[in-house]
């Protein structure tokens, strides 16, 4: 990254994405971190006809790209992909795009490694890969793929099924999917010591994987929640019950590996992985709470 003039200025970040999951965690709980600079552009703006225009007059250190993995779905994906092709070709500010798991096809018997070339072929996998290509043409940049991201923010997995819960809905879900929750907050953890350790001189570039250590079916997801949530909620019990009788007599179902092999990271930036039990804990704890 750049050459540090002033080793007490902060690291200017534009942010692409800071009204998502990831970038608004990225904000919060970087409030008391005085190295960290952020500025952060609209949507509309990326998506602006003056776009480079106005991107060129700005001044930052390094770009992390949040939004891709939100935006891959939209129907205007290819005009904020042009906005991403021209920041990926600048020189003077490395970029670090933020992908997921979901890449792959998940017809494999091991967690994917940063050399196995992404096979998905569903439309949200397809535009991922289409952005991790332009942003991974300029080998400055960094492409970093994540597993299955929970915060209990907006509409995500958890607050879903809590929801379903509170409302005496039954749960049912197909367990064929096996990979690693990962909170936000951890991930968010990880991109800034990735941040800090480029800015500082690191060399590292390219694919790195990170998510949580622990593989899990995505009904014993389901059963995690539901088994915190029998502190706080009776209901909850009942659904534990429903989910083993429902999925006691099923036949055998094939499974689809959507986790990571995060030896890379490790190795490259000292990246450790942690657990992601005791985040859904005390998520589900909390969430209760506020809405007690």
């Amino acid at each position: 990254m750049n050459t540090v003039q002033n080793i007490n200025a902060p690291i200017r970040i534009l942010l692409l994405g800071c009204h998502s999951e990831v970038g608004s965690s990225l904000l919060e709980l970087s409030k008391d971190k005085k190295e960290f600079e952020w500025l952060c552009p609209e949507e509309s703006m990326l998506l602006g006809a003056d776009a480079e225009t106005q991107l060129a007059e700005m001044q930052f250190d390094v770009i992390v790209d949040v939004l891709s993995l939100r935006y891959a779905l939209q129907s205007d994906h290819d005009v904020f992909q042009s906005s991403l092709r021209y920041l990926s070709e600048r020189s003077d500010a490395p970029l670090i795009m933020i992908s997921s798991s979901k890449v792959f096809s998940g017809e494999t018997d091991s967690p994917y490694t940063e050399e196995e070339t992404p096979d998905g072929t569903s439309s949200y996998a397809r535009a991922l890969i289409e952005a991790e290509n332009i942003v991974l043409a300029n080998p400055e940049n960094i492409v970093l793929r994540t597993g299955w991201l929970f915060s209990g923010q907006g509409d995500d997995f958890v607050c879903r099924t809590l929801g379903l819960i509170k409302d005496g809905v039954n749960l049912a879900y197909k367990d064929n999917l096996i990979g690693s929750p990962t909170p936000v907050s951890d991930l968010v953890r990880v991109i800034f010591s990735m941040i800090s350790q480029g800015h500082y001189g690191s060399k590292n570039t390219g694919i790195y994987h990170y998510c949580c250590a622990e593989e899990i079916g995505w009904v014993g997801l389901v059963e995690a929640i539901v088994t915190t949530s029998g502190q706080f909620d009776p209901k909850a019990q009942v659904e534990v019950e429903t989910i083993d009788s429902s999925f006691s007599d099923e036949k055998e179902t094939i499974m689809y590996r959507q986790s990571l092999s995060c030896r890379r990271i490790f190795n490259h930036f000292g990246v450790k992985q942690r657990p992601w039990r005791s985040k859904l804990r005390s998520l589900v704890k909390e969430l209760y709470s506020v809405n007690s």
